[in-house]
């Protein structure tokens, strides 16, 4: 995308999560980038290229971002939505989307606990600092970033139940009578948090049967990571690039060869799945009055098959990774219109 193109804002999705940063912009066009940072300088490029890129927050803190880095911040803390490590992650991801000296019109999430309080009301305080946080500089060298010239948030939960409803230009989808008109239950699970919602007729959320808990594709990761580690007999532990292949392939590169690791893998995910619908089933129950039941995020697809067998009517959306990040592109054009 040409960065003088026009001078008009543009809608993006930012799907700020713990594991990744998911882009989508309004042609439909996905990016994905590994939540990956570190304070401090780390690693150097030998050629000019993205493998290891600075960038210095207004406080006067520099932070390396690489989905190479071998040691890098966990992501998974109580003010993650509203610090530097987010900030900076957002703009690196909004830089590699092609939007670096763009003015742009983002939405972001939050998970249900994190967005609603204990009351069902709006948690504004943190709404508004992860807005601030957002609008504070962040510099890379002498290359424009992103401005942000607005931030809508929004639950990530919700924001997949509306990327059903209707396409990227606002028209009802295939589904829409059908999701509109009969309650329907989403789980998001993502790098740290599984996130629940029920949705009533109207776009009504049942603060009752909504919320979050902590389990995450990020635990399997770390639950797999110790596994491999213990099994294969290393050193060191696995660079997170290849515990990322052994969850999609079933195999781990070692000595120049692969090694079938299948059965830690599959095991590791049946334990985690039954993790995440125990706490499912606390707040959503049987799901016997729902009419459908969406799983969405990136473990959506991690966990595909495991999930699935949890509920009859259960089903899982193309692109599951981007159903957050493509609702909240919709939910500012064309529901708020922000």
């Amino acid at each position: 995308m040409s960065e003088n193109n026009s001078d008009k804002d543009l809608f993006v999705g930012v799907d700020d999560g713990h594991y990744a940063i998911k882009i989508v912009l309004e042609t439909g066009q996905t990016f994905s980038i590994p939540s990956r940072a570190a304070a401090g300088k780390h690693l150097i490029s030998l050629r000019d290229s993205d493998d290891g890129v600075f960038y210095d927050t207004e406080e006067g803190r520099t932070f390396t971002v690489s989905a190479q880095l071998p040691k890098f911040e966990d992501t998974r803390f109580m003010d993650y939505p509203k610090s530097e490590l987010n900030r900076v992650l957002v703009h690196d991801a909004l830089r590699r989307a092609g939007l670096g000296g763009r003015n742009v019109r983002i939405t972001t999430g939050l998970p249900v606990s994190y967005y609603y309080l204990a009351n069902g009301e709006k948690n504004q305080a943190l709404i508004d600092a992860k807005v601030a946080n957002l609008g504070k500089r962040v510099s890379y060298g002498d290359t424009p970033l992103a401005k942000i010239v607005a931030n809508t948030v929004t639950t990530e939960a919700v924001a997949s139940f509306v990327d059903q409803l209707m396409d990227l230009d606002g028209n009802p989808s295939g589904d829409f009578q059908n999701l509109s008109e009969m309650p329907v239950g989403v789980i998001d699970v993502g790098g740290k948090t599984t996130d629940c919602a029920v949705l009533l007729p109207g776009m009504v959320v049942d603060p009752s049967r909504s919320g979050s808990n902590d389990v995450g594709v990020l635990q399997l990761m770390e639950n797999v990571g110790a596994k491999l580690l213990a099994h294969l007999q290393l050193d060191a532990a696995l660079p997170a690039s290849a515990i990322e292949k052994a969850l999609t392939t079933g195999t781990v590169r070692l000595y120049g060869k692969e090694q079938d690791v299948k059965k830690i893998i599959d095991d590791e995910k049946e334990r985690l799945t039954q993790q995440i619908m125990s706490a499912v089933r606390t707040k959503v129950g049987s799901g016997a009055d729902l009419d459908h039941v969406l799983f969405v995020g990136g473990g959506a697809l991690v966990l595909k098959e495991q999930l699935l067998k949890h509920f009859p009517h259960a089903r899982v959306p193309d692109e599951p990774v981007f159903a957050n990040a493509r609702g909240m592109l919709k939910f500012a054009k064309h529901v708020v219109g922000a």
